[in-house]
């Protein structure tokens, strides 16, 4: 097991030299809660960006994206490098309301749109190939499945990893104020907390006071 791995097994009582549930063996469902706290973190947050290079061609609207290792979350920016220009960002729902036929468009493109985890797509297709577009996205490091191997992430997440997959463990045995003060612990420990509203979501109004009643005494 590697280094969170030890300290999950460390919070939730479990003894590292020689562990009764949490075996070499059986370590997966610790394994599992760590890479979805990383997933979660990266995805949240943005901490994960690489940029990506995708050459267009000539009458095509919608690319394919090959990652290779890292898997892809979203794009962040879009840039024309060669005419200084940031694509704006739209949706295929969108696009199709506003330009039913943009299908048929043709041009140097001025919008993205993001179709699913693989395809990115535009509003125009170009008349030429050649041209590079630059695209900064998060991505999703690939999960680790052997102790050797790398764990990407951030010094400031390693802690909130922890917790997260302590509030995982708690959870799966029904300790829920457990479960909870974890979770707890891993928002706060990862900056998040402050995207999860306080309090129910409230609408306020406002009423014009209505003219005094009776006559008025001079």
């Amino acid at each position: 097991m590697n280094a969170l791995e030890t300290q999950v097994l460390e919070l939730i009582g479990e003894n590292t030299a020689t562990p009764d549930v949490f075996t070499t063996a059986n370590i997966a469902p610790i394994r599992d809660s760590v890479n979805a706290a990383i997933a979660e973190l990266c995805m949240v947050t943005g901490s994960n960006l690489r940029t990506y290079h995708l050459p267009l061609y000539a009458g095509r609207h919608f690319y394919r994206m090959g990652w290779g290792v890292d898997e892809f979350g979203y794009i962040v920016e879009c840039w024309d490098r060669t005419q200084r220009l940031r694509l704006r960002q739209t949706d295929l729902i969108t696009l199709a309301q506003t330009d039913p036929w943009f299908l048929k468009s043709d041009g140097d493109p001025n919008r993205y749109f993001q179709v699913g985890q693989k395809y990115v797509g535009f509003d125009r297709a170009p008349s030429s190939s050649g041209k590079i577009l630059e695209l900064l996205c998060v991505t999703i490091p690939k999960a680790y499945t052997e102790d050797h191997m790398p764990v990407k992430l951030r010094d400031l997440f390693q802690r909130a990893t922890v917790f997260y997959a302590c509030s995982e463990y708690y959870a799966s045995r029904g300790d829920a104020a457990r479960a909870t003060e974890n979770f707890t612990k891993y928002m706060e420990t990862a900056g998040i907390m402050g995207l999860t509203p306080q309090q129910p979501e409230r609408t306020f109004t406002m009423q014009t006071a209505g003219a005094p009643s009776g006559n008025i005494q001079q």
